[in-house]
């Protein structure tokens, strides 16, 4: 149990939070997000947060920025349905497991066509597959097992 807990703290509670605190701290403030923000009464916090960190936006590269967010979601995404789904044989399996995948990088490439609104960012892309496959990467069958056979010795 220890471990399924630990699991679900770094694989996806922490990339949630990495993407989050990115976007708190360096994208538009006119993001609904802000707003938000100030119904729960944190908004101050927010903004000394931004204030704070302020200094650090112009050394970031712009993918940083604007595609390591999605990449985090689609991580943390992939990781906890392989964790749901884990020892399953059911056909529907790989669909649940790339839902992250299916979201992200479906996203960009309805940009791409013209049929969802935004831009096409081939970084956006990249990172989503990377994200995905260093989430299957982590939380295959072996690896989590041996993690549960580590934590009950």
């Amino acid at each position: 149990m220890k471990s399924r807990a630990s699991f679900i703290l770094f694989h996806v509670i922490l990339p949630l939070l990495v993407g989050g605190m990115i976007y708190a701290c360096w994208r538009d403030y006119n993001l609904p997000m802000f707003s938000w923000f100030d119904l729960a009464g944190i908004g101050p916090l927010v903004h000394r947060l931004r204030v704070t960190t302020a200094p650090l936006q112009v050394r970031l590269p712009f993918w940083f920025q604007f595609s390591v967010p999605d990449a985090m979601w689609v991580y943390a995404l992939t990781a906890f349905m392989a964790l749901v789904w884990r020892g399953s044989n059911s056909w529907s399996r790989p669909i649940w497991i790339s839902t992250g995948l299916l979201l992200g990088a479906g996203s960009e490439l309805g940009q791409l066509a013209g049929i969802l609104p935004g831009s096409f960012d081939a970084a956006d892309l990249g990172l989503c597959v990377c994200a995905a496959i260093l989430a299957l990467m982590f939380t295959s069958r072996s690896n989590f097992q041996r993690s549960t056979d580590d934590a009950a010795t």
